[in-house]
């Protein structure tokens, strides 16, 4: 307070001294105390100043001449001075006291509408000059400082509640920079005591995780009022402190419901644009991303992340020799903003986490992985005795080891070289048991090399053994049970896999709902409260915005459950034990619970379709319900009108929905090309250009990726006249006409002329008749036996399977389905939705199976059609269809259809074999044998039906070089390169049957 070398106080404390001796009435005389008092404060004088005032009343004088609210400005500096002298003097508690009865006794002479806090500048109607306003202001003053006595004073309760005061009177009726540094401390201290009380034990309600998620946002608001866009040599420390306190209160709160992370991203993405792309920010911004769901966002802030940190390492390295050789601390020779190695190691594993669990790119995840060990082994060549960096953690070693082999096995699975499917194998195997050895409590370490063992080697007694240390170290998740009961059944112990089953089932918190549904007692009941898949909290999220939850319809049940990631795990596992039940108990026993499983995919998959397309983008989320700190005032700490989109100050402004984090990616750090904004990020499929058709042709409602209803649309275009050519007179609308014609063009030749896309063709005379049932390798060779499609509830008039595949060429008439030739961007949310189409599809085609193996082939039928509406791209479904005309020896359809499906997946095992097999019953047998080479040399080396027909091919060329007359060569068929290859082929194709589980062991999930 102390105004040093101001001679003008000087000068006016001797012009008020000499006013004193003048006769003056009462209230002047109080009037003039005050004044000196100040003046003396002002100066440092504090002896003069409670000399000054110590006769002057505690009472605000309700009969004074004065004017009132001068009075009480009065009033409020006698007592804060008063105060202030008695802290000088160390007596806080009297300090505490005095401020506390000034405050109550100037609130007691306000209206209920009055506040506390006026600064000079809100009365004048405008900025004005500091010599306008006084030094102090003095009920804010007496405000601020109360609470901090109450902190001082260990009274945390009313520390508490006296700062949220001061704060909320502050924010309220201040501009955003008044006092701002006060009040940026008095936030922090705010956020500490609360920090404070929750770990000693405090109730953690919904309103204390409000407060503390508004008290960072204020936080973040006053440094950004405070803080420009940083210089070269600057990092704005408070910012960065203030994102690691953000996310320390986020974890302590377990704040991860889906509006509570997106107040944590708009934190971060200020911190981001405050600090120029400070590493710690990022680092802190690409979990938030993750924790969201926002894959594709994360990933670019992880890149940009590692470049800034390589560009570090290059000078954390040569300070650590410097240091090193001076025998000093080398952190003294860096900046602020530099990166801990464990913080870069362990921000390289959640990016490996990242690549390959919800980007499935394990090339981008062994590159990181490298990246880190170049970088330990670096830090390790320069400073080989640990003198200036300590060694790096065993855990994180182990991480490193377990991400890197899981990456190996991903590479295996999807490589078409056996030697290369070797090597990684090898080295995933390799890594995976080094990182259990490392990290023997590390569930995710068992798992993967359970895993590994199963899908890499199919060792299925090794893959038992950590399959059980995984279920052992962690029986809540799901999947180490399902790898245990896929192993049963591949032992042909089915009773064990049943038991594996129900006791996994009941492990998660969905086996309520299943229970209430085969029960019957599931109920809906909106009113119950619970938490959607995305973790939010249904009528009493603590972030107070209702409209993310109004539009969900709440399932009793339902809300006792977490998310709908465990429920996928559920689900998967209920449908494995559906499939043991089909051979233990029989499938029309099995078909007769599938209503159960229907029930639970609703329940589990219902809500993922409830939010908009976009939801699952972070930047768009925060674009769509108006997030953002230059939006909020700063009182209420309410979302503005603006939204996001109205910053003034940051780049994001000129990005539309792509965010800071993109943007900055895309224009100085990103490697990858990136997708546009239809095409890769979220959203849904770009519409079709409007197409003008004669206004009395009636357009087929086909799928909107058909490219038989958009050849057929052309082909109206190309030869009738068009509405605009009918309408319009000027050369610009008939210019417009024919621009829409061509744009509609370029879309139908950027689209892959794919088979089942078009029309079926139904001559069943092509192809043999005389082929005997012998050639089926599978059940689908019995005889068939039509009967009504009553069980699945599915109209049949008009001859069942033939409407059916009429329909379903043009991919089931599904409107809304998003075409496979726009790759979308990564999102929790679309890939759940993917996963909810899959999940549909795989349901209604096990119960095509089902039908299949009772010969109730026209039910079968149904089904896979049901499927393919549920999936359109679905090559399982595809390549199902295709079998089952091949049980009306229907050749080409057929053969359409199997092709259909491995142009959408090419690693498909059962599209492949199909395919291989109408080659040869169409008599094209070098086709269908160079076929099963390839099949049998990359996916399906473990596929015992590709292994049988390779055989079988083999032996049909090995009989036919041999004359069925001759008894001697006959005798030496056996010799026979071709026919010995046969026999190895059928004794393996034997052996791997033998070891075959109920359902595929690719249903398992990384």
């Amino acid at each position: 307070m102390h105004v040093s070398n101001n001679s003008s106080l000087e000068s006016i404390e001797k012009e008020v001294v000499k006013l004193g001796k003048r006769n003056m009435s009462e209230d002047e005389a109080y009037q003039y105390k005050v004044i000196l008092a100040k003046i003396y404060f002002y100066n440092g004088k504090f002896d003069q100043c409670k000399e000054a005032i110590s006769s002057l009343p505690e009472l605000i004088d309700e009969d004074s001449h004065l004017s009132p609210a001068y009075t009480k400005h009065l009033y409020m500096s006698l007592m804060v001075m008063r105060g202030i002298i008695l802290e000088m003097r160390n007596d806080l508690v009297a300090a505490h006291e005095t401020y506390d009865k000034a405050l109550v006794a100037f609130k007691s002479k306000l209206s209920s509408q009055s506040v506390i806090v006026v600064p000079r500048s809100l009365c004048t109607g405008g900025a004005v000059s500091s010599n306008q306003e006084e030094l102090v202001n003095w009920p804010e003053e007496a405000l601020y400082r109360r609470a901090l006595l109450s902190l001082s004073l260990s009274e945390t309760a009313n520390g508490i509640r006296e700062l949220a005061s001061y704060l909320h009177h502050m924010d309220n009726v201040t501009p955003p920079a008044f006092r701002a540094f006060r009040r940026m401390r008095a936030n922090r201290l705010y956020l500490q005591a609360m920090r404070h009380n929750i770990r000693d034990g405090a109730q953690l309600s919904p309103e204390v995780k409000l407060d503390i998620i508004h008290a960072h946002r204020r936080q973040i608001a006053l440094l950004k009022s405070i803080y420009a866009f940083p210089k070269a040599s600057e990092t704005h420390k408070a910012v960065l402190d203030e994102v690691d306190d953000a996310l320390m209160d986020w974890k302590l709160i377990h704040a991860v419901s889906r509006t509570e992370v997106l107040r944590l991203l708009e934190i971060l993405y200020e911190a981001v644009y405050l600090t120029y792309n400070s590493p710690r920010v990022l680092r802190h911004l690409m979990r938030a991303l993750v924790l969201f769901g926002d894959y594709h966002e994360a990933r670019l802030a992880l890149g940009t992340y590692s470049v800034l940190v390589e560009r570090q390492m290059e000078g954390v390295k040569k300070a650590i020799v410097a240091a090193i050789a001076e025998g000093i601390e080398y952190k003294s020779m860096t900046g602020t903003d530099t990166e801990n190695l464990d913080d870069i190691l362990e921000t390289v594993i959640a990016g490996a986490q990242l690549y390959l669990l919800h980007l499935s790119d394990p090339h981008e995840c062994l590159s990181l992985i490298h990246f880190a060990n170049d970088l330990i082994d670096d830090i390790k060549y320069k400073d080989p005795s640990h003198t200036a960096v300590p060694e790096i953690p065993l855990h994180i070693r182990a991480q490193l080891s377990l991400w890197k082999g899981a990456a190996h096995g991903r590479l295996a699975q999807k490589s078409r070289e056996p030697k290369n499917r070797a090597d990684h194998h090898s080295a995933a195997l390799q890594l995976l048991q080094l990182a259990a050895e490392q990290s023997p409590r590390s569930y995710d370490a068992h798992y993967q090399l359970a895993l590994e063992q199963t899908l890499g080697a199919r060792d299925i007694a090794a893959a038992t053994q950590s399959a059980k240390q995984a279920v052992a170290l962690n029986p809540k998740k799901l999947e180490a049970w399902h790898i245990l009961a896929l192993l049963s059944t591949a032992r042909k112990d089915y009773d064990k896999a049943l038991q594996i089953c129900e006791t996994a089932l009941r492990q998660s918190e969905w086996w309520s709902v299943f229970s209430d549904i085969q029960n019957g007692t599931l109920q809906r009941n909106s009113a119950e409260q619970g938490r959607n898949h995305l973790g939010l909290d249904f009528q009493q999220d603590s972030s107070g915005d209702s409209s993310l939850s109004s539009s969900v319809d709440l399932v009793s049940s339902l809300l006792r459950a977490s998310d709908v990631e465990s429920g996928i795990a559920f689900f998967d596992l209920a449908m494995t034990k559906m499939a043991i039940d089909g051979k233990v108990h029989g499938y029309g026993k099995c078909l007769n619970a599938q209503s159960h499983l229907f029930a639970l995919y609703g329940c589990i998959y219902g809500s993922v379709h409830s939010y908009g397309s976009d939801l699952g983008d972070a930047s768009s989320a925060l674009e769509e319900y108006g997030y953002g700190v230059d939006s909020l005032t700063l009182g209420k700490l309410r979302v503005g009108t603006a939204g996001f989109g109205a910053h003034n100050t940051s780049p994001s402004q000129t990005s539309g929905k792509k965010s800071l984090a993109r943007t900055l990616a895309r224009s100085m750090f990103s490697k990858r090309s990136l997708h546009t904004r239809y095409f890769s990020h979220g959203g849904e499929n770009p519409p079709l250009p409007p197409l003008a058709v004669p206004s009395g042709d009636l357009v087929p409602k086909t799928a909107s990726n058909s490219l038989g209803a958009q050849l057929q649309h052309n082909t109206n275009i190309n030869n009738k006249e068009t509405i605009a050519d009918k309408t319009s007179d000027t050369d610009t609308d008939r210019e417009e006409s024919t621009s829409t014609t061509q744009r509609n063009s370029d879309q139908v030749k950027r689209q892959r002329s794919m088979p089942h896309l078009r029309r079926t063709s139904r001559d069943s005379s092509i192809g043999s008749h005389d082929i005997t049932p012998e050639a089926y390798f599978d059940t689908l060779g019995r005889s068939p036996r039509r009967t009504s499609s009553t069980d699945l509830g599915v109209s049949n008039s008009g001859g069942g399977r033939n409407n059916v595949t009429t329909l379903m060429s043009t991919i089931g008439g599904s409107s809304n389905s998003s075409s496979v030739y726009y790759t979308q961007v990564p999102t929790r949310l679309g890939q759940q939705r993917i996963q909810a189409k899959r999940a549909l599809c795989s349901l209604w085609l096990a119960a095509a199976a089902s039908f299949v193996i009772l010969e109730r082939l026209d039910e079968a039928s149904n089904a896979i059609s049901e499927a393919l509406l549920a999936w359109p791209e679905s090559p399982e479904a595809l390549a199902m269809r295709g079998q089952l005309e091949m049980v009306h020896k229907e050749y080409l359809p057929a053969l359409n259809e199997f092709h259909a499906a491995v142009s959408l997946e090419s690693s498909n095992i059962r599209a492949s074999v199909g395919l291989a097999r109408v080659e040869y019953l169409l008599g094209r047998r070098d086709v269908a044998l160079g076929l099963l080479k390839n099949i049998t040399r990359a996916h399906g080396w473990s596929d015992p039906e590709a292994w049988y027909w390779l055989g079988r091919l083999e032996r049909e060329i090995a009989l036919e070089q041999v004359d069925a007359d001759d008894e001697e060569a006959r005798e030496k068929l056996a010799q026979m390169p071709t026919m010995k290859r046969a026999l190895e082929y059928t004794a393996y194709a034997l052996d791997l049957e033998s070891s075959q589980p109920v359902r595929p062991f690719s249903v398992l999930r990384p």
